[in-house]
């Protein structure tokens, strides 16, 4: 019966004139249905993540991954001399990341024993003034000429040890004084970004008047080229580094890693191989009317711009580098936080900006039910901010609820992992919280720079005890004329070679935010710093916030031990799952053939290692530097 139903439908359809003209309209109605649905943003799929979440009992902080490895390096320090604090606090951490098991000496305290330094293959010591360490400098020196490795991490000052040692370590003479620091440039084969020179915020006189002789290889200089700030020396079969630069800030650190990693005849150490690109408060309600500089500019209302020029700006930006952007959502910019959240009414723009930000195959985060911060009544803004408090627990959780239950409403293809806080805002209250009762949340993307407010919640990168991935956000906006921010960009791509940016659709409403320079001068900063970013480390991987955060995972609980023979590199992985990913200077030998894993070659003796498998065996060609 149906087969001679479409018989007849078929035989009528033949004889039927005007076919050709319902072939065309039905072309036309292909079309206007691909337009439709293109400009609602509705045609995209789930992201495409390359990299996963390990479960949250197999991620593991970086203190417990070498918890109880024996130590293979001594820091000494003395606590009281000036500045040793601020410096013990940096190598701490840098020497955690990197994965270094370490024993502190405080020789500043009488009842402490100066270990035998037989059982450490590197030494860092840290504090200006040597003469406090006495008949252990030399005890050091020659420790190192039987094939140890030290690093001189504080800049020296002149005293009589350092001038008895100093023609070993390097250094034909030195003055009493001291010189100001204005920048760093570190030699192109020694660092990533190497070759230019990086500003330093409020330089003082912080490094010593020295000149080096013909056993030092410098590494760094000031930005004038007159003071070397970084510099190896070969001392018989093992090494000295010296660090000149005598600034001990976080935004230094991937300086001292990358002097750390000079000692020996290789070093290696994890690290988290990836870049992401936040975009805060988007999807969100758009403002109404009209930007001052965005009317001087363009002619046009803000949602216009953002529609017509700001995202379109943005696809090009990330079909030129690679780029998955991450943005991270705002329900409605109201300061209700006492009031059971209400469920915002107008979902089209968030499944039209939403979609377009999917389609890209980005990621869609979370940033808030409201732009009010995690912070219960004890938060005190004061003068800062005119935020809201949370009147308890419940409403807290309440609001993120809100806000997941709404984002699967208007976008049920995302999928969503990290947080964003409110101007980096996030009470230690607000962080418990997310721990222990939003298991949908597994990780939070504050900020990595210390700031002037004791309200910013500033990160690690790593895994928190409560299995939470805390994934900081380095470098912001269009980063036109600040130097500062260039030199966290190039630290951290030696320190853990990750980049994290992050900018605002609103960026052009806010002066502050560059909005009176406009968004030409705004993109062609962003594309700067791209190109630079391109240029120092091509082969970094392009990540959405999700799968940053997954790498941290790996990074965090990864730990290797190596072994030298004269013709390999043996390393071990502890805590490997999938693949790892590590740092590799060759200082004495090259890089031959490699089981268990592949390397790339970053600059000079510098290399990228993939490592897939719990040993890694390097063939160790001679030559090289030492």
């Amino acid at each position: 019966m149906i087969r001679g139903f479409l018989s007849d439908v078929l035989a009528k359809w033949k004889r039927f004139r005007w076919q050709g003209l319902v072939k065309v309209w039905a072309v036309f109605m292909a079309i206007a249905l691909v337009l439709l649905v293109e400009s609602l943003g509705v045609h995209y799929g789930v992201t495409r993540f390359d990299i996963t979440y390990l479960d949250r009992n197999k991620a593991i902080p970086a203190a417990n991954a070498i918890a109880g490895e024996k130590a293979t390096n001594l820091l000494v320090v003395d606590s009281s001399q000036e500045g040793v604090s601020d410096a013990e606090a940096m190598l701490d951490q840098i020497l955690l990341d990197m994965k270094v098991p370490t024993t502190t000496v405080d020789v500043a305290d009488e009842n402490a024993e100066f270990p035998a330094l037989t059982h450490y293959s590197t030494i860092v010591v840290a504090m200006p003034n040597l003469d406090r360490l006495g008949e252990h400098v030399l005890q050091i020196m020659q420790w190192a000429k039987k094939g140890g490795g030290v690093m001189f991490a504080m800049t020296p000052e002149k005293t009589g040890y350092l001038d008895v040692i100093g023609p070993q370590i390097g250094i034909e003479s030195s003055a009493y004084e001291y010189v100001v620091t204005e920048g760093i440039t570190p030699s192109k084969d020694f660092m990533l970004g190497g070759g230019q020179t990086y500003t330093v915020s409020n330089p003082f006189k912080s490094s010593l008047s020295v000149s080096l002789n013909d056993r030092a290889q410098v590494k760094a200089v000031s930005s004038n080229g007159r003071t070397p700030l970084i510099w190896s020396a070969f001392v018989n079969s093992g090494s000295a580094v010296v660090c000149n630069i005598g600034i001990y800030g976080k935004v230094f650190r991937g300086f001292y890693a990358s002097a750390f990693s000079l000692l020996g005849s290789a070093t290696a150490y994890p690290v988290i191989n990836g870049a992401a690109f936040y975009l805060d408060d988007f999807p969100s309600p758009i403002p109404s009317g009209n930007g001052k500089y965005i009317k001087r500019d363009y002619n046009m209302s803000i949602a216009e711009f953002y529609s017509q020029v700001w995202w379109p700006d943005l696809v090009r930006l990330a079909e030129r580098y690679g780029i998955r952007f991450t943005g991270v959502m705002i329900e409605n910019y109201g300061d209700d936080t006492k009031d059971d959240p209400v469920r915002q009414t107008d979902g089209a723009q968030f499944e039209y900006y939403g979609g377009l930000l999917l389609r890209q195959n980005g990621e869609i985060g979370y940033h808030g039910y409201n732009h009010q911060p995690l912070a219960l009544p004890n938060t005190d803004y004061g003068k800062e901010y005119a935020y809201a408090q949370w009147p308890n627990r419940k409403a807290i959780v309440d609001s993120l609820n809100e806000l997941i239950a709404f984002q699967k409403d208007v976008l049920p293809a995302a999928t969503s992992s990290v947080y964003v806080p409110p101007s980096n805002i996030l009470s230690q209250e607000g962080r418990k919280i997310i721990g222990e009762d939003v298991s949908q949340i597994r990780a939070i993307a504050s900020t990595y720079m210390p700031s002037d407010s004791s309200l910013t919640y500033v990160q690690e990168f790593g895994v928190a005890a409560d299995g939470v991935v805390e994934a900081p956000r380095i470098v912001s906006g269009g980063m036109v004329g600040d130097m500062y921010m260039r030199l966290a960009a190039v630290s951290e791509l030696n320190m853990h070679y990750v980049s994290t940016h992050f900018m605002h659709p609103d960026d052009l409403l806010d002066e502050d935010r560059g909005a009176k320079e406009g968004w030409k001068k705004y993109y062609q900063g962003l594309e700067n710093y791209l190109d630079w970013l391109e240029s120092s480390a091509p082969s970094i991987r392009m990540r959405t916030g999700t799968e940053c955060a997954a790498a941290i995972q790996r990074f965090s609980g990864l730990t290797v031990s190596m072994e030298t023979s004269d013709d390999s590199w043996d390393l071990k992985l502890g805590n490997l799952t999938d693949q790892g990913w590590l740092m590799f200077r060759a200082n004495n030998g090259t890089p031959g053939r490699v089981r268990g894993g592949s390397l790339t070659k970053l600059t000079g003796n510098l290399y990228l290692l993939k490592a897939t498998s719990a040993t890694v065996h390097i063939e160790r060609k001679t030559g090289g530097e030492a």
